[in-house]
């Protein structure tokens, strides 16, 4: 089957029962994450859900095919939840074990957010009649206050334009912050379907975080951008509000793979000012002039070294009895000092 949009699928009334495996991938981690939710939802508020790891099928190939020829004992209904890290070359020998098998009856909805358009999970699936896939990119602005106007709505929130562009600004793009903040303001006016409150500028200044959003595209920027000097004071500041090492590596992660895909253009002939510009590059208006900037920068190869070693200091981070935090700061220090030759 051929790749689809993220539209398509949350356009289904009913899960396709010749597709055993739906991958979700791309930047938009939100959206994969709403869309992941609503197939799952479509099996029935009955259906078991079972959840599986990467790690789980490079352990035991035959797993996933196992697990979904598998009948549930307690419920009418079966559906396995698949996390991919990484590049999912991991999980590709499960994945061609599934496609293959003689007999599936739960199908799979998997999710990875570093999996890229040309990676050999991608192309297993774009070449089956058993499977199908959806990248997700990042809304751009005009997309993004369409959907918090709709989000509010469904709070029972009447926010107009210029109210969803401030708050759109506010989180700086990330649909997920969005949503809950529009769930406070909610709480805040009593608001419910049938109760339906006006949101003003006050009500979003009286509640909007100082996002630790700022702090996290701040640290990419200075990282990414080779501004050693500016690092160590960044980094502080970061964590002096409380944002999590992890949060800044999963960001830099999701960075990674937008470098990449607009990478490939500016290697097959296009002005990095002109790929960023475009509609469907997915960048956030505010990061605009540093992404053109990390651009020049970051060719194919060292964007494929830094997204290994940002995978690998995600699962020291994760893991206990590691120097996690010690090699956080370095491979932030690392990655600021190559930027800072290759300018």
């Amino acid at each position: 089957m051929k790749s689809v949009k993220p539209a398509d699928f949350e356009r289904q009334t009913r899960l396709d029962p010749a597709v055993r495996f739906a991958l979700l991938t791309g930047p938009d981690e939100a959206t994969m994450g709403a869309v992941a939710q609503h197939l799952i939802g479509l099996a029935g508020k009955d259906a078991e859900r079972l959840d599986l790891t990467g790690a789980q099928l490079s352990q035991d190939p035959s797993l996933l095919a196992a697990e979904a020829a598998s009948m549930s004992l307690f419920s009418p209904a079966r559906v396995i939840r698949l996390e991919i890290p990484g590049n999912g070359d991991d999980s590709l020998a499960a994945v061609e074990a599934l496609l293959a098998a003689d007999t599936v009856i739960n199908p799979v909805i998997a999710t990875g957010a570093s999996v890229t358009a040309k990676s050999k999970l991608v192309k297993l699936v774009e070449g089956s009649d058993h499977a199908v896939a959806a990248i997700c990119y990042q809304p751009d602005r005009r997309a993004l206050v369409g959907i918090a106007m709709a989000a509010a709505q469904e709070q029972g929130l009447r926010l107009a334009n210029a109210e969803a562009q401030l708050l759109v600004d506010l989180v700086s793009g990330d649909q997920a912050l969005m949503r809950r903040e529009i769930e406070k303001i909610a709480l805040y006016l009593d608001a419910a379907p049938d109760r339906q409150r006006q949101v003003t500028p006050a009500d979003i200044a009286a509640l909007g975080a100082a996002t630790h959003e700022e702090d996290v595209s701040e640290c990419i920027n200075v990282a990414l951008g080779g501004k050693v000097r500016d690092l160590p004071e960044m980094l502080s500041t970061a964590a002096a509000v409380g944002v999590a090492e992890i949060r800044i590596i999963r960001a830099l992660g999701i960075r990674a793979m937008q470098l990449a895909r607009l990478r490939a253009e500016v290697d097959a002939g296009a002005h990095p000012a002109t790929v960023v510009a475009a509609k469907s590059s997915g960048v956030f208006w505010k990061e605009r002039d540093a992404v053109t900037a990390q651009l020049h920068i970051w060719d194919s190869v060292r964007v494929a070294r830094l997204m290994t070693r940002l995978l690998d200091c995600e699962r020291a981070l994760k893991s206990s009895g590691t120097a996690g935090a010690v090699l956080f700061r370095k491979l932030m220090t690392d990655i600021a000092h190559q930027a800072a030759r290759a300018r």
